[in-house]
């Protein structure tokens, strides 16, 4: 009996150790449980606050498009439009220099200016969303051989110019966006057919002519990439009566067109800087110079003229980005330095 009752105690020692075993690891599984739930969920959290995050560095559609109009806006006003209803005011200034290196005929009329400072104001009225009426008035100071006896200036206005920008199709942000333009020059400025070239100076062109130009432009992150072509029609001068070289007078002055390409690239550093680079070429055929008096007509020859440009657009307001460029030319020692000023109003 002895036996029996102590094997009893000692199975019931079993069980009641046993069962205690079973709590322990139960309840050592269930904190496990609950730490890998805890980790689960602060990883959890922690994915949720890089998403939200990444969301808010990306880029909407909306801001891609405003960002690639700055960066464009400091190239120039052939890349990108205004809204419906908006009153444009566009001031530039320009400055440049061209050193006298070529011996021109003296029959040819293609004098060489050293310098000139030109003032223009453009205003512009967006119609519609895609198209856009533009009118510029030029005022032109030219100075020729400075400190010299044979030193000429000019100050008058220069060649009024009208024009229409279009944009045919409309564009998503990625998308290649095409601008299509028309302009006419007026020959309003001092014609060199019109002037006395031994005591004044030209400040336009003497003809009318008519440009087409197509402009692309297209957003390639981080840079956007803009290129265009165009095509010059120069009308003739006729009913001139221009004495030159006292026994020769100039009838008839049959202008030669022009064609012209050009690419670049723009960058936004920040905010409120983008810089841009970019390279232009324009080929110009022969003009014809019918005289009175000659045995035959004089022929100007094809010409050719490639410039490399670096620009800077500044942020000034929300409305205005200052842009300032520097031109220079590859096909002499001149260069140009160009400053504009855009303002918009929508009414």
């Amino acid at each position: 009996m002895k036996r029996l009752a102590v094997l009893i105690a000692v199975f019931f020692c079993c069980l009641v150790c046993a069962a205690d075993g079973s709590a322990q690891e139960q309840e050592t599984g269930r904190e496990e449980l609950l730490n890998r739930i805890e980790e689960l969920e602060k990883r959890i959290n922690e994915l949720t606050e890089e998403s939200r995050a990444r969301r808010r560095l990306e880029i909407t559609e909306q801001e891609k498009q405003e960002k690639e109009k700055e960066v464009l806006e400091a190239v120039g006003r052939e890349y990108s439009l205004e809204p419906k209803r908006t009153l444009g005011l566009d001031y530039t200034l320009s400055y440049k220099y061209t050193p006298s290196e070529r011996i021109l005929n003296q029959l040819l009329i293609e004098r060489q200016i050293d310098h000139e400072i030109k003032h223009t104001i453009t205003t512009s009225y967006s119609i519609l969303d895609n198209l856009t009426f533009s009118a510029g008035i030029p005022f032109v100071y030219r100075y020729n051989e400075v400190g010299t006896d044979k030193e000429l200036d000019e100050t008058d206005i220069g060649d009024i110019t009208l024009g229409f920008l279009i944009q045919p199709i409309k564009s998503k942000a990625g998308d290649v966006r095409t601008i299509l333009g028309l302009s006419a020059s007026l020959p309003t400025g001092r014609s060199p057919f019109k002037i006395n070239p031994e005591t004044e100076l030209s400040t336009g062109n003497g003809v009318y002519d008519f440009s087409l130009t197509a402009s692309f432009s297209k957003q390639i992150d981080p840079v956007v990439a803009f290129w265009n072509l165009g095509y010059t029609y120069r009308m003739d001068a006729t009913g001139l009566d221009y004495r030159v070289l006292d026994q020769f007078i100039l009838e008839e002055v049959e202008a030669g067109d022009s064609i012209s390409a050009g690419a670049g690239i723009g960058y936004a550093l920040s905010y409120k800087i983008s810089v841009n680079s970019s390279f232009s070429y324009t080929y110009y055929f022969s003009s014809t110079y019918k005289y009175t008096g000659a045995i035959q007509d004089v022929e100007s020859g094809d010409r050719s003229e490639a410039t490399f440009v670096v620009g800077l657009g500044w942020k000034a307001t929300n409305k205005t980005t200052l842009s300032f460029s520097l031109g220079y030319s590859l096909t002499g020692s001149g260069f140009t330095f160009t400053v504009r000023a855009p303002f918009s109003f929508v009414l």
